[in-house]
């Protein structure tokens, strides 16, 4: 049996779980969210939600997690919402949000320009040589994925930890190259 597959999970006050066939929809305060669940996984629903298998296959025992974690999230995202902290560090970098697109300087000759999707939320503290980039949704998946591409403009060095790196990123620093 799987390990994560046969927890349970809780399901807060303010969030309604509905199951329609093969389809299990989660309402709560921030939003909407739905999963779609592999056929010969069963869905108990009650207090807290329950997943269990049909089978033994190998490929059965992969979705069993994988459905639970997904679940899971969906729940954590209609009821309290997920986010992710992107630390900029450079001279001169900025950022603003206008309207539904992002606007950073990041040391190219160019502004970088990103559109915000659907369902995701940017808040930005500046700082002194350093801004905060605090994305925010209901949808994990979402909020991992342009937490990425954000990061991948500029990968944090290891010398002066000048770009981007997550807020429990650790980068391991070297030593500035000398002359000898």
């Amino acid at each position: 049996m799987s390990r994560i597959g046969k927890l349970p999970i809780p399901v807060p006050e303010k969030v309604t779980v509905t199951s329609k066939k093969n389809v299990i929809t989660t309402k709560g305060p921030k939003g909407e969210m739905s999963l779609t669940v592999p056929s010969g996984i069963k869905v108990k629903i009650g207090d807290e939600i329950v997943l269990s298998r049909k089978g033994e296959t190998k490929q059965l025992s992969m979705l069993h997690g994988t459905t639970r974690a997904n679940l899971a999230n969906n729940i954590k995202g209609v009821s309290e919402g997920h986010s992710k902290i992107l630390i900029v560090h450079g001279k001169g970098y900025q950022a603003e949000v206008n309207g539904r697109i992002l606007e950073m300087q990041l040391g190219f000759s160019h502004k970088v320009l990103f559109e915000i999707p659907g369902g995701l939320e940017i808040v930005i503290k500046p700082g002194q040589n350093t801004f905060t980039l605090t994305v925010n949704g209901i949808d994990k998946h979402l909020v991992g994925a342009f937490s990425g591409e954000l990061y991948k403009i500029k990968k944090v060095e290891p010398y002066n930890l000048i770009g981007f790196r997550y807020s429990d990123q650790h980068v391991k620093r070297k030593a500035v190259k000398t002359i000898t």
